[in-house]
């Protein structure tokens, strides 16, 4: 029997170029979030140290972001293989990137227009520019003149004291835009959960002192910019390692030739604050697989199949601490949000075994089992909180997620919101129970916040107060006690104020 050429009916070959309408779903997975964690990846990737992350606003309307870093910079040749659609260069180990359509995706899943300046050592300028419309059509790139560009970069590079590096701009943005007060609220929870996603995604470069992160905005209008708002780092294992007896602890997982190290933890039941409800979320939700490559988080949670997601098991956390080892056991999207494991990985995690001399080889089973039970003990123990009245505007964002987490809130009564009002001399605040506002004496706003004011501002003075009367709020009527316990509190309140103002040396205005 004759053997015939797999390939003995070709004809010709002919290259098919893509249809440039493939460009109308790039992207369509990105939160904000995921996006600008993607170009903060290429800034790391650069051998970047500091960036900056800018929301541009027109009449209070946000309508342009630019990521501005000082790393290496590109060459002319660089940024055209950086605007091609799914070039992949030769990655490096220690790289984020990883499938060559980062930059175009995250961009073009919130803006119409992206624009790349880069400046290297050589000292030369190069700009490109890539609107979706045109790519769509024809796969088109501006180029963009140096001499027009090179002012526009170094006024970027010098907000982060830097000579070289990228500045990666979108314009015609699809940010939300409104008349209404809305928008400022779209703008703070962006920021918000901006912060709580990079300070998460890059904690172990941030607390190292590897990369800094700063958020700002700009106002076209008045051509000035807010206070930049550094990252602070959120370690989803910031908990004393030994509060559970016999972990953190190691296990081995075998798959593929791979010996694959599962570091397990059992969060104390007690433990609070960011670092457990990360996002803001009950920690519930972030139980499971804690997954990194490059010290950066790829996965935050989540069983990927191994196990099922259950209240019970809210207090283990499993970090896998070098992704690259789990080799072609799993797959990444593109948005570097969801990985998915191979049936052979989930068999060889189920029947991961603890090392360590001296000690008895625990299951994976073990470990799931001795979390439930340390959560199911505590529950016990727990005392019933009292519920509290709904913080509303004028507290940060951030302190209202962990109230709404940690307490039950009275929900038979409206929110409580905290403002600032001139008031006597002798008056530190005020409670307007039937409009249910807490108002601070605008006269030592100043003095309070340091000059830096804004619909959250002096959101450890706000927290304080409304912690301390909220209470006042609960019920229909107001007695003789109430009333006079907000007296204490002013005369108190209000020397106290005098005092610091004594020890500044500055006077009352």
């Amino acid at each position: 029997m004759s053997l015939i050429r797999a390939d003995a009916d070709v004809l010709e070959r002919k290259i098919l170029e893509p249809d440039p309408g493939l460009i109308k779903s790039l992207g369509t997975h990105h939160t904000l979030q995921s996006a600008v964690a993607d170009l903060v990846d290429n800034s790391v990737d650069a051998g970047a140290d500091r960036v900056l992350i800018r929301f541009d606003t027109d009449g209070h309307h946000p309508v342009a972001l630019t990521v501005i870093d000082n790393g290496r910079g590109m060459t002319g040749d660089q940024v055209d293989e950086a605007m091609r659609l799914g070039h992949q260069r030769a990655y490096g180990s220690s790289d984020q990137g990883h499938f060559g359509i980062g930059l175009k995706a995250a961009s073009f899943s919130h803006a119409a227009t992206l624009t790349v300046m880069t400046t290297p050592q050589t000292g030369e300028y190069h700009g490109r520019r890539l609107r979706k419309d045109d790519v769509q059509r024809d796969y088109g790139c501006d180029v963009l003149d140096p001499a027009t560009l090179s002012a526009e970069l170094d006024t970027y590079l010098r907000q982060i004291d830097a000579h070289t590096g990228t500045a990666v701009r979108w314009t015609n943005t699809r940010f939300p835009r409104s008349a209404g007060g809305g928008l400022s609220n779209w703008l703070e929870d962006s920021r918000t959960l901006l912060r709580m996603h990079l300070g998460l995604t890059y904690h172990r470069l941030l607390s190292a002192g590897r990369l800094r992160i700063d958020i700002e905005a700009f106002d076209l209008t008045l051509h000035q910019a807010g206070p930049p708002e550094p990252i602070a780092a959120i370690d989803p294992l910031g908990f004393p390692a030994t509060a559970v007896s016999g972990y953190p602890a190691t296990f081995v997982a075998s798959a593929g030739g791979h010996q694959i190290q599962l570091h397990c933890y059992i969060v104390p039941p007690k433990f609070s604050g960011p670092a457990y409800r990360l996002y803001g979320r009950d920690g519930a939700d972030s139980q499971g697989f804690f997954i990194y490559r490059n010290d950066r988080l790829l996965q935050a949670g989540g069983w990927n199949h191994v196990i099922t997601a259950d209240k019970n098991r809210a207090l283990a956390r499993v970090v896998i601490d070098d992704f690259g080892q789990l080799g072609d056991l799993v797959r990444m999207n593109p948005e570097k949000s969801g990985i998915g494991f191979s049936h052979e990985l989930h068999t060889a995690v189920l029947h991961a075994h603890s090392t360590g001399e001296g000690t008895r080889r625990l299951s994976f089973a073990d470990y799931i089992a001795r979390a439930e039970s340390v959560l199911t003990e505590s529950r016990r123990r727990r005392h019933r909180r009292q519920p509290v009245a709904e913080p509303s505007k004028g507290l940060h964002e951030d302190i209202r997620r962990v109230i709404r987490a940690e307490i039950p809130l009275r929900t038979d009564e409206d929110p409580v919101e905290i403002r600032w009002k001139p008031l006597a001399r002798d008056r530190f605040l005020e409670l307007d129970r039937e409009a249910r506002v807490i108002y601070l004496n605008k006269h030592y706003r100043q003095m309070l916040t340091g000059g830096v004011t804004g619909l959250s501002d002096a959101p450890l003075l706000k927290t304080l107060v409304f912690l301390l009367t909220e209470e006042h709020f609960k019920g229909q009527q107001w007695g003789s006690r109430d009333k006079d316990l907000i007296d204490i509190w002013n005369e108190v309140l209000g020397t106290a104020v005098q005092t610091e103002l004594d020890y500044r040396g500055e006077a009352y205005r």
